[in-house]
């Protein structure tokens, strides 16, 4: 996959100060990728900045180096106690950022596109294979090292990346070939009169879209029965 690069002269980071990473944090932007770029070049941002940050579209967009520490994922010394994380706990005396790589991803409640979820679990694979060619020895891809930001700040992150993030799937998807397999599949967008309205999934000839979006977008009505789990839809036409 590309990664675009977006950072600045004005992207908040530092050095590492020695430290290697080992500890990725996944993140939730609470916006759109325009306005995360927006803040992440900022000259009036002085406090946050993030590693890499991935769209709903499946775009990755890089604003601080590895080598270099983002500002995402500091704590104090005396809040590092709360951390929930071993991996954070294990470090008292050391601000996370230090041995961190942070990823945000695009949205508000951690529900992931079928392309952003494919994006971030080739990020995450490479930014594990970056860190053995930098450093000579890989960020293990676990539930000790693969962490979300409410594990690192609860107090003031308790819900980041989202209720809706999918750890379970990428949990799973770091230690199988699922990732593999997914990218196999062609991520296309659906037009319906010249006007994008959904993203969609082509795989072997088949190409999977939500039915919702391109039906409304032709002026049928759309009902779903939770019940039944029946979608109806109605066209202009019919009665």
């Amino acid at each position: 996959m590309k990664i675009i690069q977006k950072g600045n002269k004005a992207t908040n980071s530092s050095s590492r100060d020695g430290h290697v990473p080992i500890a990725i944090v996944d993140h939730i932007s609470g916006g759109t990728m325009s306005s995360m770029d927006a803040w992440f070049t900022s000259t009036g941002n002085v406090q946050s900045s993030a590693h890499f940050g991935v769209s709903k579209s499946g775009e990755i967009h890089q604003y601080v180096s590895i080598e270099r520490k983002a500002w995402a994922n500091g704590l104090s010394i005396a809040n590092i106690s709360k951390a929930t994380a071993a991996i954070i706990k294990e470090h008292p005396k050391t601000n996370p950022n230090n041995y961190t790589v942070s990823i945000e991803h695009e949205g508000t409640d951690g529900a992931l596109t079928e392309a952003q979820f494919v994006a971030t679990v080739w990020l995450h694979k490479y930014i594990s294979d970056e860190v053995k060619r930098i450093y000579g020895k890989p960020i293990a891809l676990d539930e000790r090292h693969v962490i979300g930001h409410f594990q690192v700040d609860p107090k003031r992150k308790p819900y980041c990346p989202g209720p809706k993030f999918p750890w379970s799937r990428l949990y799973n998807a770091l230690i199988t070939k699922e990732a593999d397999e997914v990218k196999k599949d062609v991520v296309v967008s659906v037009l319906v009169n010249g006007k994008k309205v959904a993203d969609g999934v082509a795989d072997e000839g088949v190409t999977y879209t939500p039915a919702r979006a391109v039906a409304e977008a032709l002026g049928a009505k759309v009902d779903y029965d939770a019940k039944t789990k029946t979608m109806t839809i109605t066209s202009k036409g019919d009665k």
